[in-house]
């Protein structure tokens, strides 16, 4: 009796010895932050947007946000660069003007409460300036047009619940971004119970191993 006690307490330690292994080796583990980057054509400029995602949940940090465009590095300020509780992640866009290219990269040094700091980044190629000329063309065209049907029509009266208006919003030349951190996106699944249940087996194990040889040694 005493030696499958024994074998089952060995047993315990070793299943909870693999499991702290395996959270701990985990690149999950790696404190970083993934930083995602797009860029398209929007009314002739370069919209640019730009999202920051703490690598796990429930962790503090204040996150300082640049990019580098052409050789030229601009520091963005905003309340929402942190990482709390119910905050793991925040996004914002700008506006770039008409005809800008190139690659713009963006930073994220994340200062951890708890852990060293960590610097990701994340990337995207600006569309071609032809590709915005032909944004601006496409709607100014659009544009004209409604004015026309607009003006054609403007005798007829119609019921108040016919009428209705329509907002479009014209994207061309989407750049797809890149994505820096080395792991796979969040699922929402914390490491915190691998990690409490990896220490209860080694715990309970070493203990009953322990309760054991001290009867033996007491008989």
């Amino acid at each position: 009796m005493r030696t499958r006690l024994r074998l089952g307490a060995a047993t315990a330690i070793g299943l909870g010895a693999l499991l702290l292994a395996t959270v701990l080796a985990s690149p999950a583990l790696a404190w970083h932050s993934n930083v995602t980057v797009t860029a398209r054509c929007l009314e002739g400029q370069v919209r640019v947007r730009y999202t920051v995602v703490a690598w796990e949940k429930d962790h503090e940090a204040t996150v300082d946000v640049s990019y580098e465009l052409n050789g030229k590095v601009t520091k963005l300020e905003s309340d929402e660069h942190f990482f709390a509780p119910q905050h793991n992640q925040f996004s914002d866009h700008f506006d770039l003007p008409a005809g800008t290219t190139g690659t713009i990269t963006f930073t994220a040094v994340a200062h951890w409460k708890g852990a060293e700091a960590s610097t990701d980044t994340g990337s995207a190629k600006l569309p071609p300036a032809s590709k915005c000329e032909e944004s601006t063309t496409t709607t100014e065209s659009t544009t004209t047009t409604t004015l026309e049907a607009t003006t054609t029509t403007e005798t007829e009266v119609a019921p108040s619940s016919s009428l209705a208006t329509t907002t479009t919003e014209t994207a061309v030349g989407a750049a797809t971004s890149t994505t820096s951190g080395g792991a796979l996106p969040f699922t929402g699944v914390n490491s915190g119970p691998m990690l409490l249940a990896g220490l209860v087996l080694v715990g309970a194990g070493a203990l009953v191993l322990f309760a054991s040889r001290n009867r033996s040694q007491t008989r």
